[in-house]
């Protein structure tokens, strides 16, 4: 019974990553067609309102599992975590600047500056930084751990949060970030317990109802919110506040779908991130340039409400086809595995490009679905 509970708790969570993914898809789709000239603009507004959602989804469910892993010796830490993500950061920022080198950017985002590429082990200047966040995040939890009370480093984090949504800019949107979404990572660390209660307490129809509620207060404070900043500076910073509700209704509504055999997509989803995340703007890019090439055709013109949804969701399952045709392939699979002689593991336990597939920790206690474990 116990392995039972444990299985669905680490279900809905790769449920919720899974609704995070996508919803990062769905962000950097909507920018590449509304930039473009293809889609409203009504869907920024949108991408406005789910900030405080998809990356804070994210990071949570990245630190939900962390607590254990930040326990680890350096050497273990750097094998079965931090070299990956390290390794995925260095390697498809040189294949994006190659790539938009050679193909232009259609919504006019510059990635081809060499400055900003050498400069990418310090201050990744594309949507790469999450993996340099993840990082950090581990290190400095970490570095914390014994040293501060956990109730300190998430208090200090919390303002951190709050600043930064209150536009407080460092002109880096890897470190904007970091300062952002930290407080979620330790939420998810330190709070595991409370939090796995809580989502997994009410019934199944109740989770949904549940999470339906949280949802809808989180969209209407969301918008007030948002409605009234351009008459009161800075009150956006109450946004760290309000997407706590957006974490409950998000993780209460992916335990409610993974109970449901339909919804097995999702949590496939959820646990094939990595492939999703490094590779998927390549799509939307390369997708948007295609319908630029019909502009003015009535059939895109209907299609334009909808465009982002659909050029979001081609693009998740192109790289995830992509992933599927090269990941058991020589030298093109190191695009989702480190490599033993950088992760420092014995070839014989180098990281296989399918366990390699999800870049949050959510498997600490479930190895075979993250890294595997040397400890």
């Amino acid at each position: 019974m116990g392995s039972e509970i444990d299985r669905t708790r680490v279900d809905w969570v790769d449920g919720a990553k899974g609704i995070a993914i996508l919803l990062v898809a769905l962000a950097h789709a909507v920018q590449w067609t509304v930039l473009s000239g293809l889609a409203p603009d009504i869907w920024n507004k949108i991408n406005l309102v789910f900030i405080v959602f998809r990356m804070p989804l994210f990071f949570l469910a990245s630190g939900l599992f962390a607590a254990s892993i930040i326990t680890r010796t350096w050497p273990t830490l750097w094998r079965t975590r931090l070299s990956l993500l390290v390794w995925a950061l260095l390697l498809w920022t040189v294949i994006r600047f190659g790539y938009f080198s050679l193909l232009p950017n259609p919504a006019g985002f510059d990635e081809t500056n060499p400055v900003d590429l050498l400069l990418a082990p310090l201050r990744p200047s594309n949507g790469l930084w999450f993996l340099y966040a993840l990082a950090l995040f581990f290190i400095a939890s970490k570095l914390m751990r014994n040293h501060i009370d956990w109730r300190v480093q998430i208090g200090v984090a919390a303002v951190l949060s709050v600043l930064f949504f209150a536009r407080a800019d460092t002109g880096n949107i890897a470190w904007n970030g970091i300062g952002r979404y930290f407080v979620f990572f330790l939420l998810g660390c330190y709070l595991r317990e409370r939090i796995l209660t809580f989502v997994n307490r009410p019934s199944q129809l109740g989770a949904l109802w549940l999470g339906l509620g949280f949802g809808a207060t989180f969209l209407v404070l969301a918008g007030v919110i948002l409605i009234v900043d351009a008459r009161v500076p800075f009150i956006t910073g109450a946004l760290a506040l309000v997407s706590l509700l957006a974490l409950g209704a998000g993780l209460l509504v992916a335990r409610f779908l993974v109970g449901f055999r339909a919804f097995d997509w999702l949590t496939y989803v959820g646990r094939n991130t990595l492939p999703i995340y490094v590779v998927h703007v390549l799509f939307v890019s390369a997708l948007t340039s295609l319908l630029l090439l019909a502009r003015g055709q009535t059939w895109l013109d209907r299609l334009g409400p909808v465009l982002p949804l659909l050029v979001a969701g081609g693009a998740v399952a192109a790289a995830l086809a992509f992933w599927h045709l090269v990941r058991d392939r020589p030298v093109l699979r190191y695009g989702f595995a480190v490599p033993a002689w950088f992760s420092g593991r014995a070839p014989a336990g180098n990281v296989t490009a399918k366990a390699a597939a999800s870049v949050s920790a959510e498997a600490a206690e479930s190895p075979e679905r993250m890294l595997p474990r040397s400890d």
